[in-house]
């Protein structure tokens, strides 16, 4: 999933002013410095988040009596196996989910946001990146042969195509997709808390106008990672629970949830509601610029229910197309920059940092 990738360019509208950046999908240029490995190294070792973790998994494996064997691997596949199953289901997302989406975004319309006169900021993908991506595509492996485990052998899962229903079927897709958001939402903006954000959460928002779809999406520390998997598992049991569950179900819910999660960090416009699921790029693409509101990913119900639901705004103003012109285009404008950016870096330099913090004394 980290292979550079063909560029996709949202259309952009007739007779505005041409992009000097316009959003693309691939990986883009590499930036490997011992500074950004140093980085890699200490946030994913030496963190408390990373060492709470690992204890809470190794007390949940002394209490159920598991081995870290059967943790990576529950289907007790040899090692060349392990690996070809590693791969396959790299391939699977670069052909299912990123393939759809390359297939699809040339025909969608971009975001507001992503089309004035402005070009907005792009994170150039570095080495603790990288590392991110790695270690997450093994978190999402072993995940994968946790789940598949579990819908082959599990009583609580329904198989047989011919027992297939109403309730354990569409029902419960569609549960799945509540539960699963009402699970990760709180845990979202319990992320953004002060003592929490800086150690797990932070890495996630560099990029404040996400465009390069699963690599953006994924581009997360491995406890975020964990810990929204662990929601998964968590939401697949209270729906087999409550109204059945069809493995069609879990399957149809892996699907519009990978997909979701890639176009949630494009710059398409892409909009979709029904059955009170209500989900939009514009509501994600919201969040990352303004980072306490829209946690929810496809049911926007628990962010109005949390008081933490923001409409979107493009941030471009009605009148700078019109006034576009090569001495204010590098003027930075204030409502495209997150609230922690430095707007004298931003027009001298052409990215986002963060305000140098007022030494104490």
């Amino acid at each position: 999933f980290f292979f550079a990738v063909p560029s996709l360019h949202p259309p952009s509208p007739p007779r505005s002013p041409p992009r000097s950046a316009p959003p693309r999908l691939g990986v883009g240029r590499l930036r490997v410095s011992r500074i950004s490995m140093r980085e890699a190294l200490e946030t994913l070792v030496l963190n408390p988040a990373s060492a709470l973790t690992a204890a809470v998994a190794y007390g949940l494996m002394l209490r159920s009596g598991a081995t870290f064997g059967s943790l990576l691997n529950p289907w007790g596949l040899s090692l060349p196996l392990w690996v070809a199953g590693y791969l396959a289901v790299r391939m699977a997302l670069l052909g299912f989910v990123d393939g759809f989406v390359w297939a699809l975004a040339p025909r969608l319309p971009a975001l507001p946001s992503r089309v004035g006169p402005k070009p907005v900021f792009q994170h150039k993908i570095n080495a603790t990146d990288v590392a991110y991506l790695i270690v997450n595509s093994t978190v999402e492996y072993v995940f994968a042969l946790q789940i598949s485990h579990l819908l082959w052998f599990a009583p609580l899962v329904v198989r047989a195509p011919t027992s297939l229903s109403l309730l354990n079927g569409p029902l419960a897709f569609w549960m799945l997709l509540v539960v699963d958001d009402m699970l990760y939402a709180p845990l979202h903006r319990a992320m953004h808390l002060q003592a929490v954000y800086r150690w797990v959460h932070k890495h996630h928002h560099r990029n404040t106008f996400p465009a390069r779809g699963y690599i953006d999406a994924a581009n997360e520390h491995p406890v975020e990672q964990i810990a929204a998997l662990c929601l998964h598992w968590v939401a697949v049991h209270v729906v087999a629970h409550t109204a059945g569950l069809h493995v069609a179900a879990v399957l149809a819910h892996f699907g519009v949830k990978a997909l979701g999660a890639c176009f949630n960090h494009t710059g398409y416009d892409v909009q979709l509601r029904f059955c009170g699921i209500e989900y939009s790029v514009r509501a994600h693409e919201t969040h990352h610029r303004k980072p306490n509101t829209n946690f929810a990913q496809y049911v926007m119900f628990w962010d109005k229910l949390m008081g933490t639901y923001k409409e979107y705004e493009s941030g471009v103003k009605a009148s700078a197309a019109a006034a576009a012109t090569p001495a204010n285009l590098s003027k930075p404008d204030a409502a495209r920059l997150p609230a922690w950016a430095d707007p004298a870096v931003e027009a001298r330099e052409g990215r986002v940092t963060e305000r140098p913090q007022p030494r104490a004394g």
